[in-house]
């Protein structure tokens, strides 16, 4: 079982790095931005899924 801190740290990244890359992405229209985005998107959601689970 991993420790309430620890996804709440990989949530908080994973959320600051899809920020990034949409920002990223809007600055530069680069393909790979948006695909790392959508990325980040997906692990954002597995961690909001963990914390409604009580378990990753």
């Amino acid at each position: 079982m991993v420790s309430f801190s620890a996804r709440l740290l990989g949530l908080v990244l994973s959320l600051a790095f899809f920020v990034f890359s949409v920002v990223m992405f809007f600055s530069t229209w680069d393909w790979v931005a948006a695909v790392f985005a959508l990325g980040s998107l997906g692990y954002s959601v597995f961690f909001i899924r963990g914390y409604q689970k009580g378990k990753p």
